[in-house]
């Protein structure tokens, strides 16, 4: 082993070395405590290090199988929330969202209303689809006649579909950034420690909220990068590892084979695991097909089961402005 290695492995020993004396401190409670005024974190007493007994089995040739329990270090979720602080804080949110919530959402239309009683819905069984991982576990909201469609018509046509099928300024984004919010500040999480063996720590959802344009162009100038992979491998995961991607104006930026695969690689990757999805784009289910692949889309929809609206109305900015 290398000297550089051996100080790295030396290093984590020392910090899971002092959690565990920690844990040991903490659960005798003959012994003097830290003043927990001086403690940021009970969990892991400020060592950034979660110490738990994961049951293995142990076989010997000649012998019977048997269960030993073993010392599992892993880092606390204090150090994970105060990434997830800062992800959150430089999320691809535009700054009329920010004070995104759903006591200010403005419900006039039927179509508002609609919306409305749509994510209520879903982030009243959101706790059970955190916890148990349904098959139908996200929520999206889609044009009942996408933007593609629109633009694909002439123009005296493209004008009339316009004013019959409009699906902007419906107050999505208002009402996925609230969701976001409500689900950061709601919603704990346990871990999967072992097969079968959930964490007995818990912690905040993580949620990463991007825009679609502006995420793509990002995913595409990284997989572009001369860095053997690095930049891009930091982008997907970041979308993989967050226990709810919220994708707004999903299909929004311009179609390429490239960004297919894009698509397909974040998208599959959480309908294998189970991870839900908030999105909303201003296409159909077949022009959404047309610019993001048929594999994602298909997936992607299928997550969603009863969750899934097709809305249109009028143009809420427009009428604010009238």
């Amino acid at each position: 082993m290398s000297q550089g290695f051996a100080d790295v492995g030396g290093a984590i020993q020392k910090i899971i070395d002092r959690a565990q004396a920690m844990s040991k401190q903490s659960e005798n409670s003959t012994q003097q405590k830290e003043p927990l005024e001086d403690i940021n974190c009970l969990d892991c007493r400020d060592t950034g290090m979660l110490i738990e007994k994961v049951e293995e089995e142990l076989k010997l040739k000649g012998q019977e199988p048997m269960k030993i329990l073993k010392d599992v270090g892993r880092p606390c979720h204090c150090v994970k929330q105060k990434s997830l602080k800062n992800r959150f804080k430089n999320a691809l949110i535009p700054d009329e969202f920010k004070d995104a919530r759903f006591d200010n959402y403005v419900l006039e239309s039927d179509v508002q209303k609609t919306l409305f009683k749509a994510i209520k819905d879903y982030l009243e069984d959101f706790p059970n689809i955190i916890e148990n991982k349904p098959e139908h576990n996200s929520i999206g909201f889609m044009a009942s006649f996408g933007e593609s469609r629109i633009r694909a018509m002439n123009a005296e046509d493209r004008y009339q579909a316009k004013a019959e099928h409009n699906n902007f300024g419906l107050g999505k984004t208002h009402l996925q950034m609230a969701a976001a919010k409500w689900i950061l500040n709601r919603i704990r999480v346990r871990d999967e420690i072992a097969p079968g063996q959930k964490s007995k720590f818990d912690r905040g959802c993580r949620v990463l909220c991007v825009s679609d344009v502006t995420f793509m162009d990002d995913l595409t100038s990284a997989k572009m990068a001369s860095d053997g992979g690095e930049s891009l491998n930091k982008l997907t995961e970041s979308a993989l590892q967050a226990d709810v991607l919220v994708w707004d104006d999903l299909g929004k930026s311009k179609h390429s084979e490239s960004k297919e695969g894009l698509y397909y690689k974040i998208i599959n990757e959480r309908y294998l695991h189970k991870k839900p999805i908030i999105f909303s784009s201003n296409e159909d289910t077949g022009t959404l097909a047309d610019k993001i692949g048929y594999a994602a889309s298909s997936r992607l929809l299928g997550m969603c089961g009863d969750h899934l609206y097709k809305v249109e109305g009028k143009d809420y900015r427009l009428r604010k402005g009238a």
